[in-house]
């Protein structure tokens, strides 16, 4: 059982952080009303492996870089400020998410899950907090700790992914309303993307 006690300890950490709400929550929420639950789960799938590269970054260093050097941080952030900047406004002229169940089937599968893996790969801040989380629950008699760090992430993935299965599915109860009020649609549309537009701008003045 102890060799079990510092997953359960990240697992109980990890849940915490996916029930927080942030850029990944609004970008799963908006495609399930847009394009349905088969879509949401897509993006679900892309907000996974994005969060993936995150925990294979922090095992093989790669994160640290981001603590240390201000530069790359701020390369990164502002990537990341400008995509949410950029769904924003596909949001605000309907082209990105909120758009009428009926129209779902021209969306594209590569387009929503890349999409949902930018959502994660360009925030920064998930590197740092996996960075500042992931050591103190590795073993320090591992052998090979980075297998630990990627196991760790692939949880992480797994339960934010099942947190997002749960928002698809209550977004997807309301999909059926909204595409019988283009008002509904519109304000949503609105609602949208200045979330992502506050989340943008929280990444923007957020410090390494």
């Amino acid at each position: 059982m102890t060799e079990y006690t510092p997953y359960l300890g990240f697992l109980t950490v990890s849940l915490m952080i996916a029930l927080s709400p942030g850029p990944s929550w609004a970008y799963t929420i908006s495609t399930t009303l847009g394009h349905g639950r088969k879509f949401g789960m897509i993006g679900n799938l892309g907000n996974s492996a994005g969060i993936l590269c995150h925990a294979l970054a922090v095992a093989l260093g790669i994160a640290a870089i981001l603590q240390y050097s201000a530069t790359a941080f701020l390369t990164l952030k502002f990537l990341g400020v400008a995509y949410l900047v950029y769904l924003a406004i596909q949001a605000f002229r309907g082209d990105q998410a909120l758009r009428k169940i009926k129209q779902a089937p021209r969306a594209s599968t590569w387009k929503i899950f890349r999409n949902g893996a930018f959502a994660s790969i360009f925030n920064p801040k998930i590197s740092l907090l996996m960075l500042a989380l992931l050591p103190q629950f590795v073993s320090p008699d591992a052998s090979h700790p980075e297998l630990q760090v990627a196991a760790m992430g692939a949880m992480h993935a797994l339960v934010a992914g099942i947190v997002h299965t749960h928002l698809i599915f209550f977004a997807g109860g309301l999909a059926k309303r909204l595409q019988k009020s283009d008002r509904i649609q519109k304000t949503m549309r609105w609602a949208t993307g200045f979330v992502f537009l506050g989340f943008g701008a929280r990444l923007a003045v957020a410090d390494p």
